[in-house]
């Protein structure tokens, strides 16, 4: 059977290849944080605003946003009821308590309204999570409720790295920002994410929670390196016999999405870790090619529209006046086909993805109150938006 086209890691080239390979030949040299805050100063500036710090994961970064606001002592964060195990964990390692509220279905955004009755006398922040990197229907109606209510806004862009809205980069409009390049967002280093602070009292907090952040273990470093190189060969390449020799050499090596602590009560070390200069090298050449991945996302997205429009399948499109990242294609189809999704995977040769399958992906959770959300968890399906050129489906 002919490999899937992938949904992670696919950013990926041989420029991040070899420089994987370069940085642990000399691991120690890249163990401290002068590339680190070269690369912060460069996504401050490329973003126009706020203060940006790297940690070792976008959840990671949340966590460090949310310390940053000062919303521990069980504050409560209104989150969407459409998200992950990831968003709750930050919170709670913060010491935040999720507040549910439900979606639209427009773009896959809070609903104004379920927000508004969501807020009770503990709430303190709204997490405006920006899906598939799409900009939710209300949300300018959002901010100016957070703004009338004073509750601070948290925009989670873990999907919309490069989004705009009317002419600003998403992460402008909150109080604290986060973005994440794990293996399965906008652009990747496996692991490593960054929070954004634009509230000034914050940025104070995040800019000492990050200097006082150790660093990780040259060998979990190491580690990180070798999961490049191995998703490199395995989903980027394009080249079975590379992929089989990679799976061989550090198959066992390779890093997971998600680690066992987050699916019980203990915080994972990488939750307090600051970004090293040898991660921060690799981000920094994904963000070279950024704006060349979003447009081809985009023409990606363009195609699928098409396909989905002639089959008469539900999809989405972006509001007035946003640029989504679309970093997927997401669909509405039946509960039975996103159940057992391996016959439209097997008809267009993509993996589809399933993102969320619950209200706290991939962990069980039921949260009634929020409908349009548990039915975008039993009927959203995603297709990737980098395809290899070759492919059948890949825009032209």
């Amino acid at each position: 059977m002919k490999a899937l086209a992938p949904l992670l890691s696919t950013t990926l080239t041989r420029r991040e290849l070899e420089l994987a390979r370069a940085l642990r030949e000399r691991l120690p040299e890249a163990m401290d944080t002068h590339a680190t805050r070269a690369f912060e100063r460069r996504f401050e500036n490329w973003l126009g605003h706020g203060h940006a710090r790297a940690f070792m994961g976008g959840r990671a970064a949340l966590a460090m946003a949310i310390r940053a606001l000062d919303l521990g002592d069980n504050a409560g964060v209104i989150v969407p009821g459409f998200t992950c195990q990831c968003v709750l964990n930050a919170l709670a390692f913060a010491g935040a308590k999720a507040q549910y509220a439900d979606i639209e279905h427009t773009s896959l955004g809070l609903d104004v309204d379920a927000v508004r009755a969501a807020i009770t006398p503990g709430t303190r922040a709204v997490m405006v999570q920006h899906s598939f990197g799409l900009v939710g229907r209300d949300f300018e109606a959002i901010l100016q409720l957070a703004h009338e209510r004073g509750l601070k806004v948290i925009e989670d862009c873990a999907h919309a790295l490069g989004a705009r809205h009317r002419g600003l980069p998403l992460g402008a409009y909150g109080d604290v920002a986060v973005y994440s390049f794990e293996r399965s967002k906008v652009l990747t280093t496996i692991h490593g994410g960054v929070a954004l602070a634009n509230d000034a009292e914050a940025a104070q907090r995040l800019c000492a929670l990050a200097e006082a952040a150790p660093l990780p273990a040259a060998d979990e470093i190491d580690a990180q390196l070798v999961s490049v190189m191995h998703d490199y060969w395995v989903r980027a390449s394009g080249d079975a016999a590379g992929a089989e020799r990679a799976r061989a050499l550090w198959g066992e090596r390779v890093l997971p999405q998600m680690w066992p602590e987050e699916f019980g009560i203990s915080v994972p070390p990488r939750y307090g870790q600051r970004m090293p200069s040898a991660i921060a090298r690799l981000a920094d050449a994904q963000l070279d090619r950024l704006d060349a991945v979003l447009a081809r996302r985009r023409a990606q997205t363009a195609y699928w529209q098409h396909w989905a429009s002639k089959r008469g399948i539900g999809y989405f499109d972006a509001i007035d006046g946003s640029e989504p990242a679309w970093l997927r294609f997401p669909l509405w189809v039946d509960p039975a086909l996103k159940a057992d999704r391996h016959a439209l995977e097997n008809a267009l040769g993509v993996e589809v993805g399933v993102w969320f399958t619950t209200p706290a992906h991939p962990v069980a959770r039921t949260e009634a109150h929020c409908p349009r959300g548990m039915d975008a968890c039993q009927r959203i399906v995603n297709l990737p938006t980098l395809l290899p050129a070759s492919h059948p489906h890949a825009a032209a």
